[in-house]
């Protein structure tokens, strides 16, 4: 599993934004959780190596 960095907008909301991490098995699939949580304009970034490891322990959306 992939952990990415997002950031993006609040669907009906466009001066919200909203950032943390998520754990998916890729790009595709991170896209697509966030879509079902009404977010759009979807910014992802994966993290790698021991702070990717850190960041999956505690993240945002599984």
């Amino acid at each position: 599993m992939a952990v990415f960095r997002y950031s993006a907008m609040v669907k009906n909301r466009e001066e919200m934004m909203e950032s943390g991490t998520i754990v998916a098995r890729d790009e595709k699939r991170a896209r697509e959780k966030l879509e079902r949580l009404d977010l759009i304009e979807v910014r992802l970034k994966r993290i790698g190596g021991i702070s990717g490891l850190f960041k999956s322990l505690t993240a945002d959306i599984r």
